[in-house]
């Protein structure tokens, strides 16, 4: 059980940020845990799996806010656009996997702006409503579609900081988990 309980705590943590953030839309865009949990993957779980956990719970996790706002789910570009940069923010935290925690916390923020370069440079190619020129680069990646209810770089100011905060306890539990695992282990085997 000691080894499914994080596994369910990060989910849990998930879904309920996922939930949160479809249902106060304005208030909490893009405040969620999945992509600290990319990042943070390669560190939290060996091989294959410190991919394949965050991708599980995102697929899980994808369609509740959209079915939250009553939108439809994004077709097969957004979501391959989505993996791929979601790749990329594990990739980057599997290369900074030995480095110190303030280099870690750095690399998470870099993951948040990578990410979203990628996904707002991708809406830039696909989107109609933007012009194919610089201007409209710009306009994907700070101001967003016209229309749109919030600019685009209060998506990135969230998600910064959401990247850097569950970034930050992740680690901290990478750090404290084994502590206490060891403890409780030893605590009860010398128990009477």
């Amino acid at each position: 059980m000691h080894r499914t309980l994080p596994l369910l705590l990060i989910l849990g943590l998930l879904i309920v940020f996922r939930c949160l953030g479809a249902a106060f839309p304005e208030a909490m865009p893009n405040f969620q845990p999945l992509a600290a949990l990319f990042f943070c993957g390669a560190l939290l779980a060996t091989g294959w799996r410190g991919f394949a956990i965050p991708l599980g719970a995102w697929v899980v996790s994808y369609p509740l806010p959209l079915l939250c706002q009553g939108v439809p789910v994004g077709g097969p570009l957004v979501f391959t656009t989505t993996l791929l940069a979601f790749a990329v923010t594990f990739f980057l935290g599997k290369s900074l996997a030995s480095r110190s925690l303030p280099t870690l916390l750095l690399g998470s923020l870099t993951a948040a702006l990578t990410f979203h370069l990628l996904t707002n440079g991708a809406a830039w190619l696909l989107d109609p409503r933007y012009a194919k020129s610089l201007g409209g680069l710009v306009q994907s990646i700070w101001s967003g579609a016209p229309g749109a209810p919030l600019p685009s770089w209060v998506f990135l100011r969230n998600f910064a900081a959401a990247n850097l905060l569950f970034s930050g306890i992740f680690l901290s539990a990478r750090i404290c988990l084994p502590r206490f695992v060891t403890a409780s282990t030893t605590a009860s085997a010398t128990a009477p």
